[in-house]
């Protein structure tokens, strides 16, 4: 248990000033808005609309709820591809069933307006973009973004149709919302006309019926983002045979699964062979405890990201790390938030030292990590040339050791952001001593500055069991201030 030596009393007179700075609305903005509140104005504005004011007249629609203009803008978008983005907050029943309502009139016109040239529409949340638009040139308009390629060897899926949404399904404890569901009949009854691509797939919690009732529509190549939660062993055994249709996964996500039967690693690894997978996130899965190799044989190709957190790993589970061939091209990996204060790490820096030409994320906080171990991992570290972000804090170095771990990533000049755990000596008798961090930095600092120029660097103590909170030194401010 750790506490700080004072924590904060909550007051407020510190906190920054929070005034809203007044910013007049352009001319443009508030003629749009002018326009927008006569729809049938608007409307019958549309077929003399230059191109280029399609897009924000679209947004100012969307986000205000003008569904009688959404609808009429479908049928004479003046673009291949249009992507709700973020705007995805805002898309309700009702905005739905408008935009959807635009196809159907786009669909039933035997001859199309010449200006229309919609291909594609993306319901996806992906982008931080506020959404975008692509026209096949890739050349961007003002204010906005292309369209994301495809990864480069990730099939897309076969089919191919006039028109396309590109969209994600959500099925929480085995049910789909009201929007969800209502897109997914409406795509049903136009299937020989429209595409529905479901490129992300969320199931949390099962229910067999509605997960075979769904992928009898659904195309399982067009799945590349997969997350299962809430999950049990028996859950995935019945997804298995869903799992194996899915050949274009890139990412996936295992998390709240539980090994509920005691089923051993000749069950875990019927987990499907994905032949793109790229990134692996399994968070809070008990029955990785001993099987990691099996969960690692799915992989076809070599991954880029590994991503294991909340976890218990075995000693075993550590040592089938340098022997995981589709593992040596590592880019990422995040071990964060597992306890390794009792294991061997030499079989970890064996596995650091094979991916030192391609690593470029190492994350090791909260994995109680002490100075004999530590040891272990320093000679393998101090090769990876490419690292650009690693996170130790959270871990017990006393000074003399976080010390040498400087002098070692010193060395990596393609650092961009470093965090550090305060040492051991900043505490006594389990209080914070905020002061000592701010007395130690400077000098744990210079051991940087010696060898190269650093970015962003922070040393921070352990969360106090009281308050949460946690004292900081950062290199921007270069002293020691309070976060929660």
């Amino acid at each position: 248990m750790v506490i700080c030596f004072q924590c904060p009393d909550g007051d407020d007179s510190s906190e920054e000033d929070t005034k809203e700075v007044y910013s007049p609305l352009t001319l443009e903005k508030l003629a749009r808005q002018r326009l927008l509140r006569e729809e049938a104005l608007a409307i019958s504005a549309l077929k003399d609309l230059p191109n280029i004011l399609f897009p924000v007249m679209f947004e100012e629609a969307f986000i205000n709820g003008h569904t009688k203009v959404l609808t009429a803008m479908i049928p004479v978008w003046p673009y291949p591809y249009l992507s709700v983005g973020m705007m995805i907050k805002n898309l309700n029943l009702e905005t739905l069933k408008a935009m959807l309502e635009g196809l159907d009139i786009l669909i039933a016109q035997k001859v199309r307006s010449s200006r229309c040239k919609l291909r594609e529409i993306n319901w996806r949340n992906e982008y931080h973009d506020v959404y975008g638009i692509w026209d096949g040139s890739h050349e961007l308009l003002p204010g906005f973004m292309t369209q994301k390629q495809p990864v480069q060897n990730s099939p897309d899926c076969v089919v191919k149709k006039e028109l396309k949404v590109t969209t994600q399904l959500e099925v929480m404890e085995g049910r789909l919302d009201e929007s969800d569901t209502y897109l997914f009949q409406w795509a049903q009854q136009r299937k020989d006309s429209i595409h529905v691509c479901y490129r992300k797939l969320e199931i949390q919690g099962l229910t067999k019926a509605t997960v075979i009732e769904i992928f009898k529509f659904l195309h399982a190549d067009c799945v590349q983002d997969l997350l299962l939660c809430r999950l049990c062993l028996e859950d995935l055994d019945f997804l298995n045979p869903y799992l194996r249709q899915m050949n274009n996964v890139l990412n996936l996500k295992l998390s709240h699964i539980t090994d509920t039967l005691s089923m051993g690693d000749s069950e875990i690894s019927l987990l499907p062979t994905f032949h793109y997978l790229q990134k692996l996130y399994v968070n809070d899965v008990s029955f990785i405890y001993g099987n990691l190799k099996g969960f690692l044989r799915c992989l076809k190709k070599p991954l880029e990201s590994l991503i294991i957190t909340d976890c218990n790993l075995s000693q075993s589970d550590l040592d089938c790390l340098p022997d995981c061939l589709n593992i040596f091209e590592l880019k990422s990996l995040n071990l964060a938030n597992i306890n390794l204060c009792d294991l061997l790490l030499e079989p970890l820096g064996f596995f650091l030292e094979r991916v030192r030409h391609t690593l470029e994320y190492l994350e090791l906080h909260s994995c109680g990590i002490q100075d004999s171990q530590l040891n272990t991992l320093l000679p393998a570290l101090s090769q990876c040339s490419q690292l650009r972000v690693v996170t130790f804090n959270d871990n017990d170095f006393s000074l003399l050791f976080l010390k040498k771990l400087l002098h070692h990533t010193a060395q990596l000049n393609q650092l961009e952001s470093e965090a550090y755990p305060a040492p051991l000596e900043c505490y006594d008798r389990d209080v914070i001593l905020s002061h000592r961090l701010e007395n130690l930095c400077p000098g744990l600092l210079d051991i940087l500055r010696a060898k190269r120029k650093p970015k962003e660097v922070t040393f921070e103590t352990t969360q106090c069991s009281k308050c949460g909170g946690f004292y900081l030194y950062d290199l921007e401010t270069q002293s020691c201030h309070y976060e929660i």
